[in-house]
């Protein structure tokens, strides 16, 4: 009863920390959207720079999406290898469906339903523990790059340089522990894997990560950011580190990256517009065309049940 309460108020507690991100932000770039300077000033040059686009170039885009995914379903492949082997489209099949599910869910956790559609019953709750394994590589590599860059680039809280060390430390070591748990933990010994599954989870999000970081550059190419790479990515670091840990679903997600990436580029790029506009393209493509894909997919899934 104590449990399921707990359980309960720490979820409420996630939406409600999500809400307010999420209002605060709304109305941080509402307030820099509708200011009739700003649209004077730069209205006029983000649409010329729209209609510049070309087609190959939002093939390439899309190209990029397509590799993101699936190097996650080589993750997802791997993580089930051993537990129920899958085929690589059927893998990218579930990491689209759980995106479909991870877009109106806290924290992106409607992700792990969505993929355990797909296994057998007896299968399902250790695979939503293969499933975290994954994530909790593409965790590390996230807080490992965020923690690289807040020594370079982080406008607010200057202690998290600080302490992020620490934690990512502490993370790695978990990680990578051995995890021979006795008593009532014994359980989790079970759901341990190997180090060179670890090994392997680590590769891919660190390229998985690569394609995402590739992707914002490619947007801010044409759409003529005059931002140096280097600095890009060193706010995209940063960014992506601290939505890693933001409760949000995915719309109030759109809302608080938008405004954290206007934040982190402002000392070197004034347009926030435009800014708001990189990261709602990027959104776009990594997110709701996943999310609209997946419900298709789920959609002939349960025809065929």
């Amino acid at each position: 009863m104590k449990e399921a309460l707990s359980k309960r108020i720490f979820s409420l507690a996630n939406k409600a920390i999500g809400l307010i991100l999420f209002i605060v932000c709304a109305a941080a770039i509402y307030s820099k959207v509708t200011t009739t300077d700003n649209i004077e000033k730069y209205g006029a040059n983000i649409k010329e720079q729209f209609l510049k686009i070309s087609f190959s170039q939002w093939a390439l885009l899309l190209a990029l999406f397509f590799f993101n995914y699936l190097v996650e379903a080589i993750k997802w492949k791997q993580v089930l290898k051993n537990l129920n082997p899958i085929s690589i489209l059927q893998s990218l099949k579930a990491v689209l469906v759980g995106q479909a599910f991870a877009f109106f869910t806290p924290v992106r956790s409607g992700d792990y339903v969505g993929r355990i559609l797909f296994l057998a019953p007896e299968n399902k709750l250790k695979g939503l523990a293969q499933m975290a394994w994954a994530s909790y590589a593409q965790l590390l590599i996230t807080l490992g790059m965020g923690t690289l860059a807040l020594f370079f680039n982080l406008p607010f809280l200057p202690w998290l340089k600080w302490l992020m060390p620490l934690v990512t430390t502490a993370a790695i070591l978990l990680y990578f522990s051995k995890g021979q748990y006795k008593g009532w933990l014994s359980k989790l010994t079970s759901l341990q894997i190997s180090n060179e599954l670890k090994i392997q989870l680590v590769f891919l999000s660190l390229l998985k990560y690569c394609i995402f970081i590739l992707q914002y550059t490619w947007v801010v190419k044409i759409l003529a950011i005059p931002i140096a790479p280097v600095n890009l990515w060193l706010a995209l670091a940063v960014l992506l580190m601290c939505l890693s840990v933001l409760p949000a679903i995915a719309l109030s997600d759109l809302v608080i990256r938008g405004q954290l990436i206007v934040l982190l580029l402002a000392p070197w790029y004034s347009n926030s517009l435009m800014l708001i506009c990189l990261s709602t393209i990027v959104w776009t493509v990594n997110f709701l065309l996943p999310a609209i894909i997946g419900c298709f997919l789920l959609l002939g899934f349960r025809i065929k049940r």
